[in-house]
């Protein structure tokens, strides 16, 4: 926050308000905001005369002061690289002095989140991180980004932040003051602050803000460019500037990968250009960037990177965070794939090219991360868990989309049956079992990290595993109830959709984001266990409904998804009480939150007697909890496909995991 002069701490009416209350001594700095005890605890530091403006969400208008250097400082972080500025000018931001000290709890904290958590532990420069971490002189705004993504999974930070509000709660209240700092210092940006607003386009998109994460997201991508035109001027006689260097490539490949993300839908424009990103070589190995090894590393498109010497100087392999940049590209083009083709112009040729792209990162690893039995727990054990897992649970994801498209137009075409798939051309089946395989995958790896998880902490997967999860799980139960697997696979599916069930229910109480995809197998899994699927091959396929309702997928409205079949007349409610879901009728809940039988804007009013009943309260707790028991107005195995099938070719799952509509 931009500082304010005022007079000496002992002078009437200077104190700040939080020392007001506490009945403390308020002593500034040199006579500047904020006093000691508000640095030290990181809050806001404002008088009584702007608290009017402080509870309204702006900020008073304040003097700003010449930035003060901190002289025999030489720092090798990424995160202490503001620009030199020349005498005279300003900054509008207090920079913390190296008197504040965060306490030993938030430190671990931020610690745990540096060195364990996606991104962070692949986007930032780990030892400069917990070195200043411990002298007190990171940034304040990558603190407080930090403690934002370390809420969701700290027991002492949602006791003591959350409340009622759960993680999400706990995690908002270190991301305000986060985005505070960040706008105060848009006219300087540092590459903290960049860092910083990338962890809160994570939590803001958890938070199924959709809107707020697409616009930071745009902000990031504006803030990076102009950091890179100042950091042209800098010295380049730097003994870090490798490290200074690789810290900005990192941020911004960090950007390319949020922006592939918040952007798989139509409507939605990318942030990040191809200008932007055609001359960035790729993240380098993790050990030369943390050990400052100058070293050169290709470019996403193959070609060798700018300020190479000349072209015998050898180039090093890509780090581990750029296979995971070349998976997201290749993960991308299955979208783009996806959002563009319709029945008339699909293309198996497409989808094979596309397969091959994949197969294309898969074979690029090197051997020690390639997708081998046990390989996983290697890579725990040597601290790369999570990097290991996210890198390979994309790749499964887009081979499970691509098949899924492939078979899902084979069975929307005129004229299918079962009759008919039992005729099939064997490369369905094959199509099948990469399917499987690769779900078995997914599930596999989440089982491997949980069973290796700290005992300290809460489990808390990114959003695109328990994405992945919920794809494969999906996948496979509509396989199994559409018939389309062996009867001896069954077992498998109802194994794999179990543990994902799993997964996503607890994911659900850490990101709210989640909770539409929780509630939308868990009405998969209950037909599945009911047996319904022998009813598919003895009953006519049932008129295609609409699934999508156009408001549904909002953001603000989380959990405004389930509603009652038409035909519903009886409601069994549930017993109150934490991990319970509000009282609910039973019936079918659709991925982005609208239900079966609502109209869509591609599709006409609905049929006469069918009408949206009306949408249950939210939960007070927040937290998700298994269906309804089963009652006699449940879907059928044969509508419940269909219904899936429908909103396959809409797009909803794509909408839910970008948490609603722009």
């Amino acid at each position: 926050m931009a500082s304010v002069v005022r007079g000496t701490s002992l002078r009437a009416g200077g104190a700040c308000v939080r020392c007001r209350k506490g009945k403390t001594k308020c002593v500034y700095e040199n006579g500047r905001a904020p006093c000691r005890n508000c640095a030290k605890g990181m809050h806001e530091c404002y008088l009584p005369s702007e608290s009017m403006a402080h509870h309204h969400g702006q900020s008073p208008a304040r003097p700003p002061r010449p930035r003060e250097s901190l002289p025999g400082e030489r720092s090798v972080s990424a995160t202490s690289d503001r620009q030199p500025v020349t005498t005279g000018a300003v900054i509008p931001r207090n920079i913390p002095s190296n008197t504040e000290k965060l306490t030993p709890e938030l430190v671990t904290e931020c610690e745990r989140v540096i060195s364990k958590t996606i991104p962070s532990c692949v986007a930032f420069h780990k030892p400069s991180f917990l070195q200043k971490l411990k002298n007190g002189t990171l940034e304040g705004s990558i603190v407080n980004g930090l403690l934002t993504c370390a809420a969701r999974s700290s027991h002492g930070l949602i006791r003591r932040y959350g409340n009622q509000g759960g993680a999400s709660a706990a995690s908002e209240h270190f991301a305000v003051k986060a985005i505070n700092l960040i706008m105060q210092n848009l006219d300087n940006p540092s590459l903290a602050d960049i860092q910083a607003l990338c962890l809160l386009i994570i939590h803001e998109w958890g938070n199924r803000n959709a809107v707020r994460a697409y616009i930071y997201l745009g902000q990031a991508a504006r803030m990076a460019q102009m950091y890179r035109i100042i950091a042209v001027h800098q010295n380049r006689g730097d003994p870090d500037q490798f490290i200074k260097d690789e810290s900005f490539r990192r941020t911004l490949w960090l950007i390319y990968v949020l922006d592939c993300f918040l952007t798989s839908s139509p409507g939605r424009q990318p942030a990040v250009s191809h200008h932007d990103i055609k001359d960035i070589p790729l993240p380098c190995l993790d050990m030369s960037y943390n050990f400052g090894t100058p070293v050169y590393v290709r470019t996403l498109a193959g070609g060798p990177p700018p300020g190479i010497p000349d072209a015998s100087t050898q180039m090093t392999e890509v780090g581990e965070f750029g296979h995971i940049v070349m998976a997201t590209q290749a993960w991308r083009n299955v979208i783009e794939m996806l959002t563009t083709v319709t029945s008339t112009t699909f293309s198996e040729e497409e989808c094979a090219s596309l397969e091959a792209g994949i197969d294309a990162v898969r074979n690029s690893l090197p051997p020690h991360f390639m997708d081998k039995p046990g390989q996983i727990n290697l890579h725990i054990t040597m601290g790369s868990g999570f990097t290991y897992a996210m890198l390979h649970c994309l790749l499964h994801c887009a081979t499970i989309m691509v098949n899924r498209r492939r078979l899902l137009h084979l069975v929307t075409t005129d004229g299918f049956n079962h009759e008919t798939w039992r005729m099939v051309p064997h490369v369905h089946l094959q199509t099948v079992d990469r399917v499987f395989a690769a779900a078995h995958s997914v599930v596999s790896l989440l089982l491997a990290l949980e069973a290796n998880a700290d005992k300290d902490a809460i489990p808390n997967f990114p959003l695109v595993m328990l994405f992945s999860c919920f794809t494969a799980c999906s996948t496979v139960a509509w396989f199994s109830l559409k018939g389309l697997t062996p009867p001896d696979v069954n077992e498998t599916a109802e194994s794999i959709v179990r543990d994902g069930m799993r997964f996503l229910q607890e994911g659900a109480n850490i990101w709210i984001l989640a909770v539409p995809w929780y509630r939308h197998l868990s009405v998969m899994n209950k037909v599945l266990r009911n047996g319904d699927r022998t009813l598919l091959r003895t009953q006519p396929e049932p008129g295609v409904p609409s699934i999508k309702e156009d408001t549904a997928s909002q953001p603000d409205n989380p959990d405004s998804m389930d509603y009652e079949r038409p035909q519903s007349a009886n409601t069994q409610e549930q017993a109150d009480g934490r991990g319970s879901e509000p009282p609910r009728k039973s019936g079918f809940t659709t991925i982005n939150g609208g239900s079966a039988g609502a109209s869509t804007p591609a599709t006409a009013s609905p049929p006469p007697g069918q009408a949206k009943a009306d949408s249950p309260a939210p939960s007070s707790s927040g937290q998700p909890a298994e269906s309804v028991p089963a009652s006699g107005n449940d879907m059928t195995a044969a509508e419940l496909c269909v219904a899936f099938e429908r909103q396959l070719l809409e797009l909803d799952d794509l909408a839910a995991f970008m948490g609603g509509g722009v």
